[in-house]
C-alpha cells in the first residue's frame, strides 16, 4: 500500500477517536445539564456551558485538520473535489484500514445521533422551566389592562396604567 494511503488512514483514524472522545464528553455533559435543569442549579449550568465552550474549540481544531489532511492528500493526487465523503475516500484503503475506519465513523455518528437527542431533551426542559417561572411571575404580578386597548365610548379611570408596582409593558412576557 502506498504511504500517503496509510499516513491518511492513520491520520483519519486519530481525528475520528479524538472526535468520539469529545462527542462522549459532550454526551456527559449533557446529561449534567438535564441534572442541573432540574435541579435549578444555575451556577452548574453555567460551569457545564463554559465546560462545552472549551470543548466545542477543540472540536473545531478537529474539524479543521481534518479538512486540512484530507484536501492536501487530495491535492497531492490532483484529484479535485469540493464535497468528499468518506464514502468516496473510503474506496482508497485497503479493506482492514477501510474496516477500521468505518467502524470509528460508525461510534463518532452514535456519539452524535445520542447528543442531538439529549439536547432535544434538555431544549425542552429548559422551555418547560421557562414556561413555569413566567407562568409563577405572572401569578404573583398579574398584568393590568393597557388604556389604548379599551373599547372605544368607555371611560377608564384616568389612572396612569404604568403605576409604580405594577408591571410596565417591559416586564410583560412577549
Amino acid at each position: 500500500m502506498p504511504k500517503g494511503v496509510m499516513r491518511l488512514a492513520r491520520e483519519l483514524l486519530t481525528i475520528f477517536q479524538a472526535m468520539t472522545v469529545l462527542h462522549e464528553e459532550f454526551n456527559k455533559k449533557a446529561l449534567e445539564k438535564q441534572e442541573a435543569v432540574k435541579s435549578g442549579n444555575i451556577a452548574g449550568l453555567d460551569q457545564i456551558i463554559k465546560d462545552e465552550s472549551m470543548l466545542v474549540s477543540k472540536l473545531r481544531k478537529l474539524e479543521h485538520t481534518r479538512e486540512q489532511t484530507v484536501r492536501m492528500w487530495m491535492q497531492e493526487r490532483g484529484i479535485v473535489s469540493e464535497d468528499v465523503t468518506m464514502e468516496h475516500l473510503l474506496q482508497f484503503f485497503p479493506e482492514e484500514d477501510r474496516k477500521t475506519l468505518q467502524y470509528w465513523q460508525r461510534r463518532l455518528i452514535t456519539e452524535i445521533n445520542k447528543l442531538k437527542e439529549q439536547n432535544e431533551f434538555n431544549q425542552q426542559l429548559i422551555e418547560e422551566s421557562l414556561r413555569f417561572v413566567n407562568m409563577s411571575l405572572d401569578s404573583l404580578h398579574p398584568q393590568k389592562g393597557y388604556g389604548n386597548y379599551n373599547r372605544p365610548g368607555i371611560k377608564t379611570t384616568g389612572k396612569d396604567d404604568y403605576e409604580a408596582g405594577g408591571r410596565s409593558l417591559f416586564d410583560s412576557k412577549a
